[in-house]
């Protein structure tokens, strides 16, 4: 006889209408479509159903949530991250509870701490095997705000133009960012120890390390140019490079933060290696600090040399910028290795700014590869150029237009399906899948929160050609009042002396 449910749904319902036109009994039937005699006999006997109904309906238990009702509940769920705001397994076993009392439906949920339990959560993920508690990375409001469909159409709509007049040539086409490295490991590896033990420790360089700046750049064809690294010093000392990249140059400032002068310093060490001109321009493209766009030097080296420089959107750099994506991961990971191997072969000693030099080259010598910078460009769609590479993906913007069912981006109509990998719109939904659904649903219960969307002050920053003739002339103006401004201060201090 064949083992529970293991026979064929479609030989059954021949097997159930065959003993209910008195075909044939029980008993050939069970030969003929090789069927459980008791299964058979619990069909026929549900006459008042269709037979698909009784053939494909689920064996065992009822769930204790109608599935109707669960539906609700797992549409909420994706709901629910899809606008950033995660569903816990705490808060999944209180919802579970409220709907049975709301909606009462019989429960053998805890009424002592108003919730459903371990074994409900567990056969519920069982039953809807898309879903999966993961950990989530945080992500700030203003990176949610800043990466909208409509900022990363508008750097596209700049981005186009410009590798049109470098011909599409991966050669010209560079990245630059800065990134910050202290003498002590932002993360420590697990390692082995005896099983169950609570406190487990693993040596570090010190308890807090100093910040050192590096500023990397690379090219969509493989190019790296030798970094700047900013000491957190006011004057600099040979020794300091020691074991460095080749190549490698060096500033201080007694914060160890990049500073105006500093990325000046680095441009200047960026267009003696690679040899730009206005007959033979090169594409930059950088973030949006104050350093890179509010900097007349930059601006005027650039322009001199046929820099043509490209700022990314606000706050969106942990998509669009190659760096970000690709590089800055595997480096950040080879640092804190070469750390650890340095405290293993010295001993009771500890990392200084005399030893950064030579780890920092090491775990540098490793994420230098041609196929991180080839990827970082290709992930983010600047080379081979791909307008709708963030739309395809699960990194999908957020939108600002939220009353529109769906939006068109790049003249190509997206679906705004939370369940899909498409641009989302953050919405708060009464009903999510069936509006006209007789239970109480749990947006009804806790209604989704909705994330604001940007504002439109003027003193955000935006996508632009930072080497273009009115950016200049903004800092220029924006300069000049500056200096009246100081002038009539000063003017009014020397009338009451």
């Amino acid at each position: 006889m064949p083992k529970k449910k293991l026979w064929d749904p479609a030989a059954m319902k021949t097997a159930v209408e065959a003993v209910r036109t008195k075909e044939m009994g029980y008993k050939k039937a069970v030969k003929l479509f090789n069927v459980p005699r008791s299964t058979l006999k619990d069909y026929v006997k549900k006459s008042d159903k269709p037979i698909e109904d009784i053939v494909s309906g689920k064996m065992g238990r009822k769930t204790v949530l109608p599935p109707e009702l669960e539906e609700e509940l797992v549409n909420y769920c994706l709901q629910m991250e899809s606008n950033y705001y995660g569903v816990t397994a705490s808060d999944l076993k209180r919802m579970a509870f409220q709907l049975a009392i709301r909606n009462n439906i019989p429960h053998p949920f805890s009424r002592t701490k108003n919730k459903a339990g371990k074994k409900w959560i567990k056969l519920f993920l069982a039953r809807h095997p898309n879903l999966s508690f993961r950990q989530p990375e945080s992500l700030s409001r203003a990176r949610i705000q800043g990466f909208t469909a409509e900022n990363v159409k508008s750097f596209f709509d700049i981005l186009k133009p410009e590798l049109e007049k470098i011909k599409f040539n991966p050669n010209k086409i560079f990245n630059v960012d800065e990134t910050g490295i202290t003498t002590v490991q932002h993360t420590v590896r697990k390692i082995l120890t005896v099983k169950g033990k609570k406190a487990v420790h693993k040596l570090s360089s010190a308890e807090r390390g100093a910040l050192i700046t590096i500023v990397t750049c690379m090219s969509a064809s493989g190019q790296f140019i030798p970094p700047l690294m900013v000491f957190p010093r006011k004057n600099m000392k040979a020794e300091l490079l020691d074991g460095a990249p080749p190549g490698t140059i060096a500033g201080c400032h007694p914060s160890g933060w990049i500073q105006p002068e500093l990325f000046t310093k680095w441009l200047r060490h960026f267009v003696a290696i690679v040899k730009p001109s206005k007959e033979d321009p090169v594409l930059l493209v950088l973030d949006g600090h104050y350093s890179h766009t509010r900097n007349l030097d930059v601006i005027d080296i650039a322009r001199d040399n046929g820099v043509s420089v490209v700022c990314l959107p606000p706050h969106s750099t942990d998509h669009m910028q190659p760096l970000d994506v690709s590089f800055m991961f595997p480096f950040k990971t080879f640092y804190t290795q070469e750390i650890e191997r340095w405290l293993i072969n010295h001993p009771g000693r500890v990392v200084t700014h005399y030893q950064l030099g030579e780890i920092f080259g090491r775990a540098y010598a490793k994420a230098r590869k041609i196929d991180i910078a080839v990827n970082g460009f290709r992930e983010t769609g600047i080379f081979p150029l791909n307008e709708n590479i963030f739309f395809d993906s699960p990194n999908a913007p957020f939108f600002t237009n939220a009353n529109s069912a769906a939006s068109v981006v790049n003249d190509l109509p997206v679906p705004l399906d939370f369940t899909s990998s498409r641009p989302r719109t953050p919405t708060a939904l009464p009903r999510l899948s069936n509006s006209s659904s007789p239970f109480i649903v749990p947006a009804d219960i806790r209604p989704i929160p909705v994330v604001e969307p940007p504002s439109k002050s003027t003193r955000r920053g935006k996508t632009m050609v930072v080497t273009a003739s009115p950016h200049k002339q903004k800092i220029i103006d924006a300069e000049n009042k500056k200096k009246e401004k100081e002038e009539r201060i000063a003017g009014k201090k020397e009338l009451k002396m």
